[in-house]
């Protein structure tokens, strides 16, 4: 059963030109000690995959971890703005070399007596 990373509500930054990731959640990516950023491959609710790199600052004692390479593309296929929501899940199988991770997408249609109302996801 996945478990939730984390669900971002996105900025601005994130729908031009890269995801911020919360730092509590940097874990889960797993970038190896003495290097500042991985490979990571998350598959949306068809079982498309989308590639990404998740890497932190090198030379700063704060090391906001970012999305990018590949990440636009995801914001620009799903047509995602500013206020929409992504979700990161993980997957540890036991047959799967490290984390499987997903990825899911819901758009903000509208707000009802103070209530978000959410697409299903993307």
């Amino acid at each position: 059963m996945p478990k939730k990373v984390f669900i971002k509500t996105l900025s601005k930054t994130d729908i031009d030109y890269r995801m911020t990731i919360p730092m509590d959640s940097l874990s889960a990516f797993q970038i190896p000690e003495g290097k500042y950023s991985r490979a990571v491959v998350a598959f949306d609710i068809t079982g498309r995959p989308w590639s990404f790199r998740c890497s932190t600052r090198k030379k700063d004692p704060r090391p906001k971890p970012v999305l990018s390479s590949g990440w636009i593309r995801f914001v620009k296929d799903r047509c995602l703005k500013e206020g929409d929501e992504v979700i990161f899940s993980v997957a540890h199988n036991d047959g799967a070399e490290g984390p499987q991770f997903r990825i899911e997408a819901r758009k903000k249609l509208a707000k009802l007596f103070g209530q978000d109302i959410w697409s299903n996801p993307l």
